[in-house]
């Protein structure tokens, strides 16, 4: 279901949860970030559309993982046939792009080999192994089922291409968080419109500028050991209804949420219920902190092709999801399929390039198919 909270001074904000898990978190708390001074500037008034949240997996009290026995890669039961996807009348981005904004307070890259604080380039030479992935994710089977999507302009249907080019990266260090900071949704607007003020950034309608942090980093309010609401999020802003619109996306380090360090959310009951953002607890390419970033990379990245912010009043989203509110990786979140296997390091199910990923399924717009790998 989706759920409308949030509303900082400013900024307009709500939170859409979409998930298969039995037991929700709550809604996201409102919190204080870094850049107190962006209400009043000339930042504002600006509005953030609902938040599409990629909330955890719960996991059982014996820390249940995933089973190499069966196809299904989650801990608890999903329906046997989830409702089929739906098109409501609006825009996909039919040839996606991504800029990456690594956003950290440290002296070290945040992911292994990856770009230096204050460094800026194209995506060809982000060395990390999320550099790797998005270098490697159009034209791959998997991206591929993304082109199942299309919308209709003047009675045609136009599909989604199996390209997402990855233009362009950029890690600012104007104040960047360190552990234990928070980042809001309006710090983010903030960063980005930053970039696009000093000519770091140059905005691109097919562009999905998605914000990387570090370890201990609330990125978006709600990712915290006591209060893990999602792994990701994307959403949109503007700074008045005629637009345009920034795709934007939260991409917080979900390798500090695993198995062996799950979070500890008190229920409204009293009860502690524990959720992870990955099964991995070292990644099968011996990198946990970026292993564990491609799933849900992936979830937002194919969420933002099918179902943009395309409208600058609610709904919000008019492209595809089911009548629950389900985008297409929504309805596969932690599905990893029957090529689920593991490797001397960990899980995996998918390769992009020549390397193992473990990546959820998505959802295929063919109704006899539902999730899959790839196509």
């Amino acid at each position: 279901m989706r759920v409308r909270s949030l509303a900082p001074l400013a900024v307009i904000a709500g939170l859409w949860a979409c998930s298969d898990n039995p037991v929700q978190p709550s809604q996201v708390k409102a919190v204080s970030g870094a850049f107190n001074h962006i209400q009043g500037s000339v930042l504002a008034p600006h509005e953030i559309a609902p938040l599409e949240l990629y909330r955890p997996a719960e996991i059982g009290p014996d820390g249940a993982r995933l089973s190499l026995t069966t196809g299904n890669s989650s801990p608890y039961a999903t329906p046997a046939t989830p409702p089929n996807i739906k098109y409501w009348h609006g825009a996909v981005i039919n040839d996606q792009k991504i800029v990456a904004i690594y956003y950290s307070g440290l002296t070290t890259p945040i992911y292994s080999q990856g770009p230096r604080p204050g460094s800026t380039g194209t995506g060809a030479h982000d060395r990390s192994l999320v550099g790797y992935f998005l270098n490697n994710l159009g034209g791959s089977s998997y991206w591929n089922i993304n082109s199942t999507y299309y919308d209709v302009v003047g009675g045609a249907q136009n599909f989604v291409s199996n390209s997402m080019g990855y233009t362009s990266f950029w890690a600012p260090t104007v104040k960047a968080p360190l552990p234990g900071d928070v980042v809001t949704p309006d710090d983010m607007v903030y960063i980005i419109e930053s970039g696009f003020a000093n000519k770091t950034l140059t905005y691109d309608p097919n562009a999905l500028y998605m914000i990387f942090t570090g370890s201990g980093v609330n990125l978006g309010g709600g990712f915290s050991s006591t209060n893990l609401q999602y792994c990701a999020w994307h959403s949109g802003y503007w700074f008045d209804k005629a637009g345009p619109i920034v795709q934007f996306a939260a991409m917080p380090y979900d390798a500090d949420f695993n198995p062996d360090h799950p979070s500890n959310n008190v229920g409204s009951d009293g009860v502690v219920h524990h959720y992870i953002c990955t099964y991995l607890t070292k990644g099968p390419n011996d990198d946990l902190g970026a292993d564990a970033t491609v799933s849900a990379l992936a979830h937002e990245t194919e969420e933002t092709a099918t179902d943009p912010v395309s409208v600058t009043r609610s709904p919000y989203f008019v492209g595809w999801y089911d009548v629950f509110g389900a985008e297409n990786a929504d309805k596969c979140a932690y599905h990893y399929g029957p090529t689920l296997a593991v490797n001397n390091f960990d899980y995996w199910n998918l390769t992009i390039g020549s390397k193992p990923f473990l990546v959820q399924q998505n959802w295929t717009n063919v109704s006899t198919q539902g999730c899959l790998t790839g196509r």
